[in-house]
């Protein structure tokens, strides 16, 4: 008996609280008279009675369509679809060297008795760099001289004799040949005398000098480098997709590393045969200009190689999503958003490279609120907001515009506060 007691008070309140809301709320009598099919007659005029009056409400009468909530349509932020070059530039850095670099070493063993340069020194082809002991060697040439000397005149007295005929000319042949003999030793002992002179192969600039008067060198050790700097060889290393494209004499910009205001142009001057197999990269060199000497070997370069590239289209990365049979994006037209399949070719940092047979230039594809849209399907377009410039002014530098500043961040952030409001 106290589980019916209970059974029925439960409904009594139902019933009552029921009743007080259709009293104070128009929205159930509405739904009643509106949805509920087969309803009594008398039921229906008990809501009506109870209900607030309403002149939008009548017994037994159909809503309009105004009377429902309608769905707002998807609102969408797009961005136009635009021309874009890929592989248009090759950007690498390189090592400068001088044109032309010779390590100097002694041709012989000896002991420095001279040095003719000093550290930095600009010299001449021929230059002499130092002088070796070469007492031995002054004494074989004048030796060979005296002989030389006595030869010719052994020679001359045979000539004579030998227009008297009283010689035979087989002897007159082994004196010459004896003279020819001592004439290449002078030649040999003169040789041997100028190796003790270390001469510049090349004109430039020497380094600095490590030896002093004194030390004992053999053709190991170094005597200086000089580097012909008038023009400087960077050699950088082009990546396997432009080795192809390159080719000798193409024109090339360089700028040291370290300083951001100078731009060197220069040509390729030589490609090598095979690309490198650890690093897949082409050895590239080109030449420039050291004007005013400002370059040295050993800097740096940022070089940039300018190509045709190939022309694409490009989107913004955020239109770009992706389904089984692979990535697409939205498009709108005529307020309709449609499916346009894409294949992507490249990735920057600000824009996707894609290649599409539906897409073209210009069309607008969707890059926020892509999460309600369907194929076919009605949408509302709102362009992306832009901040106005910001005054510049000494004390107030201009701030950089950052991802939460960002136009689409902007965008996207009026999408939320607005995504539930009718149009």
């Amino acid at each position: 008996m106290a589980f019916l007691r209970q059974i029925l008070v439960t409904i009594v309140v139902l019933v009552l609280a029921g009743g007080v809301w259709l009293h104070f709320s128009a929205v159930p009598g509405r739904y009643l008279l509106a949805e509920v099919e087969g309803l009594p007659a008398s039921v229906k005029g008990l809501v009506s009675a109870i209900s607030p009056a309403d002149d939008a409400v009548k017994v037994g009468a159909t809503p309009s369509g105004e009377v429902r909530r309608q769905t707002a349509l998807p609102l969408v932020v797009t961005d136009p679809v635009v021309p874009a070059v890929t592989r248009d530039r090759l950007r690498a850095i390189g090592t400068g060297e001088a044109i032309r670099s010779v390590a100097v070493r002694p041709d012989a063993n000896g002991i420095i008795t001279q040095i003719g340069f000093r550290s930095g020194d600009a010299i001449e082809a021929g230059a002499i760099l130092a002088v070796l002991q070469n007492d031995a060697e002054k004494v074989a040439v004048e030796r060979a001289r005296i002989v030389l000397s006595a030869a010719d005149d052994q020679l001359a007295r045979y000539r004579s004799l030998s227009a008297n005929t009283s010689i035979t000319s087989v002897q007159l042949d082994e004196v010459r040949r004896t003279r020819d003999s001592a004439a290449l030793d002078l030649q040999s002992a003169e040789i041997a005398l100028a190796k003790r002179n270390i001469v510049a192969p090349i004109a430039g600039r020497v380094g600095i000098l490590d030896l002093d008067v004194g030390a004992l060198v053999d053709g190991t050790t170094l005597i200086a480098t000089v580097d012909d700097r008038s023009r400087i060889k960077i050699v950088f290393n082009t990546p396997e997709g432009f080795a192809s494209e390159l080719r000798t004499d193409q024109p090339i910009s360089a700028q040291p590393t370290t300083r951001s205001g100078e731009t060197y142009q220069g040509r390729i001057s030589a490609l090598d045969s095979r690309l490198d197999e650890a690093s897949r990269t082409l050895r590239t060199e080109a030449i420039i200009e050291n004007v005013g000497d400002r370059l040295r070997p050993g800097m740096s370069f940022a070089v940039d190689v300018a190509f045709e590239g190939n022309s694409f289209l490009s989107v913004d990365p955020l239109a770009v999503q992706w389904e089984r049979t692979g990535p697409f994006v939205w498009t709108v037209a005529d307020e309709t958003s449609r499916k346009a399949p894409i294949r992507i070719v490249e990735r920057n940092v600000d824009r996707v490279l894609v290649a599409s047979d539906v897409l073209k230039e210009a069309d607008a594809v969707i890059v926020e609120g892509i999460q309600q849209l369907r194929d076919g399907g009605k949408v509302r377009v709102r362009a992306p907001v832009t901040a106005p410039p910001a005054p510049v002014t000494p004390d107030a530098p201009a701030q950089p515009v950052t991802s939460e500043t960002s136009p689409a961040r902007r965008a996207a952030a009026a999408i939320g506060s607005t995504g539930s409001s009718t149009p």
